[in-house]
């Protein structure tokens, strides 16, 4: 993705990311916390419940923060409990 494609990523609040590693690939929901909120909220009231297989919350959906969040919790072993 380009600079603007991220800049619209940010505002959005949320990115599907598909990472990927020597053992398999999965895709992981990203959140900002603001956006996340919007979204438990508009589900509880719309359905009664939210859920999120693969949720990783960020301060800002950046590539930066992406990248920095994924390498924390590929070297925690998040993906091995799947």
């Amino acid at each position: 993705m380009d600079e603007f494609d991220w800049s619209v990523q940010e505002a959005k609040g949320w990115l599907d990311v598909t990472v990927a590693w020597d053992g398999g690939r999965r895709v992981v929901e990203v959140y900002d916390p603001v956006r996340l909120a919007q979204s438990v909220a508009s589900d509880v009231a719309r359905i009664g419940r939210f859920t999120a297989r693969r949720l990783l919350v960020v301060p800002r959906v950046t590539p930066e923060n992406i990248e920095a969040a994924i390498t924390a919790i590929a070297d925690e072993s998040f993906f091995a409990h799947e």
